[in-house]
């Protein structure tokens, strides 16, 4: 992932996550505490994990990049600025919060990035790929379409987090060559 930078020099950098777990545990508990959701599953919803589960089995079948992982839960962050007060979930919201966050940081971050049919395939058709369309969709919507993470976007996180989550975060400068 290049992060853009405003300065004159081209930035290189290292994100390297220490402890999966934590990420994992602090990702279900941000994409579960975004909106107040029902507690009530649909009987649709019986055939889904535990939400940390879910998100564990993700996260090691997808081989989410540190990368992404820190997009996500940046993306996450601003859904959560930008819902409505009153904003509310079904029981499922968060599974569905945390695929599209995951689905646009790495469609963002990586020439080639997790498609909604790997996803459907993943949650062995818990969602369908048309579900996971409109879970982007509305996400993109929502985040109004920002999806621009630069480096001080990611030294925020970091300063805020990066104990918690145990992240290594490098950041060298190097002058840009022009050719």
């Amino acid at each position: 992932m290049d992060f853009t930078n405003s300065s004159s020099e081209s930035p290189q950098a290292h994100l390297a996550i220490r402890s999966p777990e934590l990420l994992i545990s602090f990702t279900a508990s941000r994409s579960d505490n975004l909106l107040e959701c029902s507690k009530h599953p649909l009987p649709y919803h019986h055939h889904l994990p535990n939400l940390e589960r879910f998100i564990s089995d993700i996260f090691h079948k997808t081989h989410l990049s540190p990368c992404v992982s820190v997009i996500a839960l940046i993306y996450l962050e601003r859904l959560k600025s930008m819902l409505p007060e009153r904003a509310r979930g079904e029981f499922d919201t968060p599974y569905k919060v945390f695929l599209a966050s995951i689905l646009v940081a790495s469609k963002f971050c990586e020439d080639v990035g997790l498609t909604n049919r790997v996803i459907s395939e993943m949650t062995r058709g818990l969602y369908t790929i048309q579900q996971l369309n409109a879970m982007e969709r509305s996400f993109l919507y929502l985040i109004k379409y920002n999806l621009k993470v630069d480096y001080n976007d990611v030294d925020n996180f970091v300063q805020r987090y990066g104990d918690q989550l145990d992240l290594e975060w490098q950041r060298e400068m190097m002058e840009r060559c022009t050719c």
